[in-house]
């Protein structure tokens, strides 16, 4: 049996960094499926449960900034 559900992230800022950019953070356009899995897993974690991303819908359109340090 197979049960699911539906997850609205929201923030101001968030970087899903590549990993090939070491030096440079640079982001994905959209998160990751294992990024959105870790989010949920952090949230509500049991370990009888496998979660599986089928789906990544995006409601805004995502700007993109540069930040110096």
């Amino acid at each position: 049996m197979s049960y699911g559900f539906k997850i609205i992230v929201t923030g101001d800022y968030a970087c899903f960094s590549r990993p090939e950019m070491k030096v440079e953070r640079v982001s994905y356009d959209v998160p990751t499926p294992s990024a959105l899995e870790g989010l949920i897993k952090s949230v509500y974690w049991k370990p009888a449960v496998r979660y599986q991303i089928n789906k990544i819908v995006v409601f805004n359109p995502i700007e993109f900034t540069n930040i110096r340090r």
